[in-house]
């Protein structure tokens, strides 16, 4: 009998966890996701932002004294957001300094997500093509998500 409490208990204890942790990640307003070459000719500055009211909207600029922008929107259905949080950690994204490594040193490039959860903006920026692990499965997503903008003019 002893058993069966502390089994049960043990299963409340781990479904409340569980459900903090999907709370959490429904409280995330919106995803950053971009790319910045800072020597570079042509549109070195290229981002998207992923927002729950169901649009993302891609953003490029050049470089130079008078930058061209262009911006393009399409809209994203309900489930791909979800399955895009579903790759996040607020906890572990939390923890990750806001500069990791040395981004676009020598041109290598810079990337970033950033995240707005309950109203606060997290932005991590890290060397081109180096996610860090609590990162790399969204980062993948969120390329493959601005790389789709590619007929943007």
């Amino acid at each position: 009998m002893k058993t069966r409490s502390l089994t049960i208990c043990l299963i409340i204890i781990a479904l409340i966890f569980n459900s903090c942790r999907k709370d959490k990640n429904r409280n995330i307003e919106e995803i950053g996701y971009g790319t910045s070459f800072g020597m570079c000719v042509g549109y070195c500055l290229n981002q998207v932002a992923i927002i729950n009211n169901g649009s993302i909207d891609f953003t490029k600029r050049a470089n130079g004294i008078n930058p061209s922008v262009k911006t393009c929107t399409k809209a994203i259905a309900e489930n791909e957001i979800n399955a895009l949080k579903a790759l996040v950690n607020v906890a572990e994204f939390n923890k990750l300094p806001e500069i990791i490594g040395c981004p676009d040193c020598a041109d290598g490039g810079a990337e970033w997500i950033s995240m707005k959860v309950d109203g606060k903006v997290k932005k991590v920026t890290y060397e081109y093509g180096k996610a860090p692990d609590a990162l790399k499965n969204l980062a993948l997503k969120l390329k493959e998500i601005k790389d789709g903008f590619a007929d943007c003019n």
